[in-house]
Formats: structure tokens, C-alpha cells, sequence
């Protein structure tokens, strides 16, 4: 699931790795593919552009495969910290 992410204008502006668009939280993993200088530029550019629109993206990157706990964790706080009760969709 790459949910799309459409800026206060309606223009769709990044898809991201996973989301819960009705709580404005976003995940991105951080793979090899995000190391060279040309990407990171866009990286950035797109995050800051998400979080200007009220975005709250969460970066993950491999050493965090494997405590998948405190990814959980971050994103349950995430989505706690927008207004989500457990148990809602």
C-alpha cells in the first residue's frame, strides 16, 4: 500500500511506503536506494513539502527491521498524538 499524498491544492505531490491518511501520518523506509546525494535532495524536499501541508512522516531505515517493536511503538504514538483511538479504524 503506497497511500498518495495530494498537497492543499488537490495536486498529488509523493506516494509514501505506508499511511494512514485521515491521521496525516506517513512512513517512509530509508533503503540503500536513498544514499546518493541526488535522492536524499529529493528526500528532503518532498518531507519538508509533506510537513508544510501538516504531514507527520516517520523515517525508518534497516537497523530498524529489526526492532520492529519500536516501530510499532512510533507509530502507535503518531497516530495517538492525531487524534486516533484504538480500536477506530
Amino acid at each position: 500500500m503506497q497511500p498518495a499524498v495530494v498537497d492543499q491544492r488537490g495536486v498529488e505531490v509523493a506516494h509514501n511506503d505506508l499511511g494512514w491518511p485521515r491521521y496525516r501520518v506517513r512512513v517512509e523506509y530509508e533503503g540503500d536506494g536513498h544514499r546518493t546525494v541526488e535522492r536524499f535532495g529529493r528526500d528532503v524536499d518532498r518531507y519538508t513539502s509533506m510537513a508544510a501541508d501538516g504531514e507527520l512522516v516517520l523515517r525508518f531505515a534497516r537497523q530498524h527491521l529489526h526492532r520492529r517493536a519500536d516501530v510499532v511503538d512510533r507509530c502507535r504514538r503518531a497516530l495517538l498524538s492525531r487524534g486516533w483511538q484504538p480500536g477506530t479504524p
